[in-house]
């Protein structure tokens, strides 16, 4: 992804596939994007299939893009998130979190043991300047890589081979001094649906994926007006809203520009709006009566 050492000491990346995916990321970013933005961070997202066939395969994403950044040589810190995870507490003071942690490899949540090697890697914190970290690393993408492209492109449903997180925990299982360095975090903090810092709602906590997407969608927008952190939608707002209501979109940029200029200009809109639509349902003719059934 990156073809030159970043000049940040710390990255964040978020990646997704480019359907199942894509809507999700595209909401989390924008805290996301805030978060690194106001802590000078460098912040990169990937939509796409780095390594297999299948949507679901976006998740050795993290795997490929973690050792890239070692090839470059980087030693600063590497942040993954998945993309239903997004940073709920922008303000969080990263940097001196990161100080207490120099002497670890990674920073995870528990999986569904305490076992040390149990880890779950929706949301982590890799310190490329550890020695473990590229021995894990290293040998995460080796198990990566011994999964064969046939047995891949055959792998149509979610672990039909091993996930990313499974490959993960296998070399951690396999070598238990990996793990001494390991910080293990509470769900409190992060990789939970309540968590202080960074929230992840996950397929376990919302199994309906339009539900799932929604909760996250309104999750962030409440957390970006906490932070009276400025939206960027302010076309796609306009747009959906015609859409919605069955109104011509614009074909001016104009238009939607002096009708969100500001908030009495949009409550104007809003309320010109509104009486056409009302005015439009008015003067629709009444559905035709259903006729009684027949008599047997």
């Amino acid at each position: 992804m990156l073809k030159l050492l970043p000049e940040q000491d710390i990255v964040l990346f978020q990646s997704a596939d480019p359907v199942n995916y894509f809507s999700m990321l595209r909401s989390t970013a924008k805290l996301n994007r805030a978060f690194c933005m106001r802590h000078d961070i460098r912040y990169t997202c990937f939509h796409g299939i780095m390594r297999g066939f299948h949507a679901w395969h976006a998740c050795y994403n993290r795997i490929l893009l973690l050792n890239d950044m070692l090839d470059l040589g980087f030693t600063g810190w590497y942040l993954h998130l998945d993309s239903d995870a997004y940073v709920f507490d922008p303000r969080y003071d990263i940097r001196a979190y990161l100080k207490t942690s120099e002497e670890n490899s990674f920073v995870f949540t528990h999986g569904a043991t305490k076992a040390l090697w149990d880890v779950n890697d929706g949301v982590f914190f890799a310190n490329c300047a550890h020695p473990d970290t590229q021995t894990i690393a290293r040998a995460w993408l080796a198990k990566l890589e011994t999964v064969k492209l046939e047995k891949l492109r055959k792998a149509e449903k979610w672990y039909d081979t091993p996930g990313d997180q499974q490959l993960l925990q296998s070399v951690l299982k396999s070598d238990e001094a990996l793990t001494a360095a390991i910080r293990h975090e509470h769900p409190r903090f992060i990789n939970g649906p309540g968590s202080s810092f960074i929230r992840q709602i996950l397929r376990s906590t919302e199994r309906d994926p339009a539900a799932r997407l929604e909760r996250i969608e309104l999750d962030v927008e409440r957390a970006m007006g906490r932070q009276k952190l400025d939206s960027d939608d302010r076309v796609l707002l306009y747009c959906a809203l015609m859409r919605h209501l069955g109104l011509p979109v614009p074909k001016e940029i104009e238009t939607v520009r002096e009708a969100t200029a500001d908030r009495a200009a949009l409550l104007d809109f809003l309320e010109k709006t509104v009486a056409e639509v009302r005015a439009s349902m008015a003067a629709e003719p009444p559905p035709p009566a259903e006729k009684p059934p027949a008599q047997g």
